[in-house]
């Protein structure tokens, strides 16, 4: 099974491309992973580097998760 990549940029290009005159743009509901809450991102091994380094290694996964074999 092919997939094609959903290309947000493409896709929804009034969101990306520069206006001539800044405005309010209302965006629509899109599914994401973020971690909430707070911490100095200087802390060497403080809580915002921890979860910065969880939320990039789930956000691999799924992205790479479409080449391995547990694809439905």
């Amino acid at each position: 099974m092919t997939t094609i990549p959903f290309d947000f940029k493409k896709e929804y290009k009034e969101f990306y491309i520069p206006k001539n005159k800044p405005g309010i743009v209302t965006i629509p509901r899109f599914h994401y992973i973020a971690v909430r809450g707070q911490g100095d991102p200087n802390q060497e091994n403080g809580d915002y580097k921890r979860s910065i380094e969880l939320l990039y290694g789930i956000a691999y996964t799924i992205k790479m998760s479409k080449i391995g074999s547990h694809q439905k």
